[in-house]
């Protein structure tokens, strides 16, 4: 265990709060991905927040527990690894589409389609790429951190982690 690889976790972890807690629903609020029409803003929002939280928490703890997975299976078959890296990537988008779902309705308890695919679509970013393959990708430890994770040899070449 690398002080380096802990410290990355945290920062992406600081980094994709921000962005979600604080970024996002601010864009929201000033209309930049459009209006809503079937509910009021302050409303949604504290709908984005049980969602948000929901996606950063299983983010966070998908990305830890590939961490410790790792370090105490150092001698474990790539292959398998790499799996197990899908599996969390797609429980993620899995996590993702059942947040939207039920925290992204009005009174009615229907969709609200002005805001679907701009959620889907950032809570997906923040989920698979900010929160869980950026921080997987620069902290993977030992020998398998060039050949777990997607684009993991030039991303560790740029860091000069060999």
């Amino acid at each position: 265990m690398k002080v380096g690889e802990i410290i990355r976790i945290i920062v992406f972890a600081l980094v994709g709060f921000f962005v979600m807690m604080w970024l996002q629903p601010f864009l929201y609020e000033q209309r930049f991905f459009g209006v809503i029409k079937s509910i009021p803003i302050r409303d949604w929002i504290q709908q984005y927040y049980v969602a948000a939280w929901i996606v950063f928490g299983f983010s966070v703890l998908f990305t830890v527990l590939w961490y410790i997975i790792l370090l105490k299976n150092q001698g474990g078959s790539a292959d398998s690894f790499k799996l197990l890296w899908v599996v969390g990537a797609g429980l993620l988008v899995l996590v993702v589409s059942l947040a939207v779902y039920f925290n992204n309705q009005d009174e009615n308890g229907e969709l609200i389609q002005e805001t679907m695919f701009s959620m889907i679509g950032l809570f997906l970013f923040d989920s698979l790429f900010l929160l869980y393959w950026l921080p997987t990708v620069t902290s993977t430890p030992g020998l398998l951190k060039r050949k777990t994770v997607p684009f993991a040899i030039p991303v560790n070449d740029l860091m000069n982690r060999n």
